[in-house]
Order: structure tokens, then C-alpha cells, then sequence
């Protein structure tokens, strides 16, 4: 298939998608949101900054390479690792000493709607979809405002032991101290020295310092936990992301199992007598190897349907489920990167019994899907094309405030090297007996115990922003997917 002929299968995709999301009837989305705060960082600041912190010092602890934020020093190591890759990362800060400092040295450009959920909460109402009911369990009222003002958007409060449900500027608990997040992104081409060696970034990227303050929790209270099945009738699947806030080890002695057994008992709510519901888990960079293990074995493994990746998080993933090899492949940037993805793939849609890995990377998206799934492929890549335009527009004008803004991101081209890329995965394919090159032609194939889709993206050539392009890739093809999934009520039918 020739780059047109995709354009063409993009404005079918679409147009198809949108006559059938009003079939969603909702979703519900926890557990992480916070106000980030966006800086874009430039030549002249960043030299400033490592003037500040001293050369010897940076390179010192670049070579430790630090996997948590303590001080000034560590940020700047992590945030010349994350430019001189050109890579994304999300590190983890513990204490609000690091805002004070950049508030005095750096000072951010905008703050808006931060955290997964929140970010994919906004943009499912934004779709349209009817129900979105959104839970944040240290919801504030300064993260209140960042949420879109709609009455599909609800969040479920206890109010005189009973779950209702109100709108997030309604719920908030007024001592609630609010969740900021420091987002530097940074640009493709700018230039730098440090530590004796000259730099040019090669990639759009961004590093997040992620603030776990003490009283953080992935939890919600006992009267909410026990009347969440109230609102099985309300949606058709459920997100569930921010696992990375979960620590080892708490102040009152509880530990990461604790508030890994809560997580997989609100799952088990959420399903109930529907064991067939939609749950997608979406990862993301987690520093601590033991907490990434215990969210994929633990929490997604037999719990959950689908699982959303981007590629450094591939490799993670497969890095603690012992493909050490495989996983160092993925990020290698060579021409059998694609072919690792996909192996990548395929290991961890079978390793934690999925029926769905859905990956995105610069270019492409891949997802890998069991035979048991209850849609079919055609199905599958109508919504990897719709989330790969949602995408597309979020990255030209930063966020999307209608649906048919996605029109936006259909005029973005195809990218050409994920045109390619497919090519490269497809010989790869035909030499292993794999699929034929007729069987390819349309990016999707039937192989042992699975399907494999795969699209070339839409890549925006000068994103205005990163920050939620991920989200809306893994959020646009779940509900797409939701509007085409039958609907079965099995709790009225087993009453």
C-alpha cells in the first residue's frame, strides 16, 4: 500500500470512528492528575543553569546517573541526559525543594492540566463521549479548575455515606495541598556544552520531575471502594494509569503490596459481573524496578485487557520480565528496532495474558492483539488511525477543544520513515515465513496465537507541545474501540 493509499484509509477511519462514538456510554479514568508546569527551555537559560551548578559536579553525577531528584544537581544530570538523547523521561522527586529552585532560577512559562488521567479525562469529554467519570485521590481544589467544565466530566464523592457523583470543581477536599509537576521541554537542534563535550539535541523531547509528596496514595476510602459497582452500569471500560506513584515503602509501615492488592480489588469491582470489561492499563517510565514489576505481574497480568506503551517502555517492561537482551534491542536505533518492537510485543501480550499491547512509537504504532479479542483487525486499525490523527492534531495546536479539530491533524502528512519502517518489519516478516507480502499490504496479518496491526503515524514536523500526545494516542484508540464493542449488559442479564 503507497503512502496515498493510507491517506485515504486515514479519512475512512475517521469518519467511520465518529458516527460510532456515541455509542460509548462511558469510561471511568483514575488515578493520576496534577498541575503541570510547562517550561520550555532554551539555549541561554540552560547555560545559566550549569553555569549555577558547576561542570564537575554534572559530570560527576551524569555518570551516576540519577533514578530520583534530591537536589538541583540531579535535575540538571537527568535533564542533560534526557537532551543529549533526545529521549523522554519522567523522574521522581520527593521533596518540594526542587520547585522552590526552579521557581527562583527558571521560572515556568505556563501551567495546565497534568497526569494521565486527567489529561485523558479532559479529552474524552472533549470527544463527546457521555459518562467520564474521573477519580483522583488527592483531588484539590486548585487541580479542580483544570478540568474541562461539561456535565459529562463527574467525580465521585461519599456525601452522607452515599456515592454520588459531581462535577470535579464540586468534589474537591478543600485541604487537599495540590500535586505540581515541572514539564521541560526541549528542541530538536539546540546546542550546548557540558562537562568538556558539545551536544546538539536530535529529537522534540521533554523531562518531567514528577512530585510524590508523603501523602500521596493510589487508594480511595472504604465507603467508596465498597459502592464503586454503583457505577458499572455508567461506563463500558475503564483507564487506569499513575501505578509509578506507588512507593516501596510508607512512613505508617505499609508497603507496595498493600496498595498493589487495593489496586487489583478496584479492578475486580470495577468488573464485577462483567469480567469481560474493557480495562486499559496505561504504563510509563517508572525509575524503581521492583514497583515496574509488581505493576506488570502483579496489577496488569490477568487483570486487565489492554496494556499502552510507548518504546522506551517496552523496553523497561521487558528489561524486569527477564528479555534483558531483547529489551536492549529495542532501544537500539538500529534498522531491526521495529523488528524488536514487535517480538517485544508479542512477549508481553503472552507473558501477562493481554488481549491487547498497544505500542506507539515515532512513526508508527504497533498492536499486537490475542484471538479471543472480539474485534477484528480492520476494527483495530480504524482505531490506531483515529488515535494516530488525534495525536497529530494535539501536537499543531498544543490541545484539542473540539472534535472537529481532527481535522486539523488529517492534514498532517504521513510520516515517511514510519512508511518505511513498515516496509523494513515486512520483509522481516516474509523471510520468517511469517505473512506473505499480500498478506502485509495492509498492515495487518494473522500469526501464531495473535494479530499483529501496525500503521504509519502522523508526525507533526514542530510539535507546539509534547506533553499529552501519548495520552491522547492510547485514549483515542481505547474509546474507538469501545464504539465498536457490542453492547452486552451481562449484570442485568445475571440478575
Amino acid at each position: 500500500m503507497e503512502i496515498a493509499d493510507w491517506e485515504t484509509r486515514y479519512l475512512e477511519a475517521v469518519s467511520n470512528v465518529r458516527e460510532q462514538l456515541g455509542n460509548v456510554q462511558g469510561v471511568f479514568v483514575a488515578y493520576n492528575s496534577n498541575v503541570d508546569a510547562m517550561k520550555h527551555i532554551r539555549e541561554e537559560e540552560l547555560k545559566k543553569l550549569i553555569g549555577i551548578i558547576g561542570q564537575d559536579k554534572l559530570r560527576e553525577r551524569i555518570v551516576e546517573y540519577p533514578r530520583e531528584i534530591k537536589d538541583p544537581v540531579d535535575f540538571m544530570a537527568r535533564l542533560i541526559i534526557a537532551m543529549r538523547d533526545g529521549k523522554a523521561a519522567e523522574v521522581p522527586t520527593y521533596t518540594t525543594d526542587i520547585h522552590e529552585w526552579l521557581m527562583d532560577n527558571l521560572v515556568f512559562d505556563s501551567a495546565r492540566m497534568g497526569g494521565q488521567a486527567g489529561i485523558m479525562s479532559n479529552l474524552l469529554v472533549t470527544l463527546g463521549v457521555k459518562n467520564v467519570i474521573t477519580y483522583v485521590p488527592w483531588l484539590s481544589r486548585e487541580q479542580a479548575e483544570y478540568f474541562v467544565d461539561s456535565p459529562n466530566l463527574k467525580h465521585p464523592v461519599i456525601e452522607n455515606g452515599k456515592l454520588i457523583l459531581k462535577h470535579p470543581k464540586e468534589a474537591y477536599d478543600p485541604q487537599q495541598k495540590p500535586k505540581i509537576n515541572w514539564i521541560i521541554e526541549f528542541s530538536k537542534g539546540m546546542k550546548f556544552r557540558c562537562a568538556g563535550e558539545e551536544f546538539e539535541v536530535p529529537r522534540d523531547n521533554r523531562l518531567i520531575i514528577s512530585s510524590r509528596p508523603n501523602w500521596l496514595r493510589i487508594d480511595m476510602s472504604p465507603e467508596m471502594y465498597e459502592q464503586l459497582p454503583d457505577i458499572r452500569e455508567s461506563i463500558d471500560g475503564a483507564i487506569l494509569a499513575g501505578y509509578q506513584m506507588i512507593k516501596e515503602e510508607y512512613e505508617d509501615g505499609t508497603t507496595y503490596r498493600d496498595y498493589v492488592q487495593r489496586a487489583v480489588s478496584v479492578i475486580e469491582r470495577l468488573k464485577g459481573c462483567n469480567p469481560q470489561m474493557r480495562i486499559h492499563v496505561e504504563f510509563t517510565s517508572i525509575q524503581n524496578k521492583v514497583i515496574r514489576k509488581a505493576l506488570l505481574t502483579d496489577i496488569v497480568k490477568k487483570h486487565v485487557t489492554s496494556l499502552g506503551l510507548d518504546t522506551v517502555e517496552v523496553a523497561n517492561a521487558l528489561n524486569v520480565l527477564g528479555y534483558e537482551e531483547l529489551a536492549y534491542s529495542v532501544i537500539n536505533k538500529g534498522e531491526n528496532s521495529i523488528v524488536s518492537l514487535y517480538e517485544g510485543a508479542v512477549r508481553l501480550l503472552k507473558e501477562l495474558e493481554l488481549q491487547r499491547v498497544h505500542i506507539h512509537s515515532l512513526g508508527f504504532y504497533i498492536c499486537v492483539v490475542s484471538k479471543d479479542h472480539p474485534l477484528g483487525a480492520d476494527d483495530q486499525r480504524q482505531a490506531l488511525l483515529f488515535a494516530s490523527a488525534l495525536a497529530a492534531t494535539q501536537a499543531t495546536l498544543g490541545s484539542i477543544k473540539d472534535l472537529d479539530d481532527i481535522s486539523v491533524g488529517l492534514g498532517v502528512p504521513v510520516y515517511d520513515q514510519g512508511y518505511d519502517d513498515l516496509i523494513e518489519l515486512e520483509k522481516y516478516l516474509v523471510r520468517r515465513g511469517i505473512c506473505t507480502a499480500e498478506d502485509f499490504e495492509d498492515g495487518c496479518i494473522s500469526a501464531d496465537g495473535h494479530n499483529l496491526i501496525i500503521v504509519p503515524s502522523k508526525v507533526v514536523k514542530d510539535p507546539v507541545a509534547t506533553v499529552g500526545i501519548g495520552d491522547a494516542i492510547s485514549a483515542g484508540a481505547f474509546v474507538a474501540l469501545l464504539a465498536k464493542m457490542p453492547k452486552i449488559n451481562i449484570c442485568k442479564i445475571t440478575e
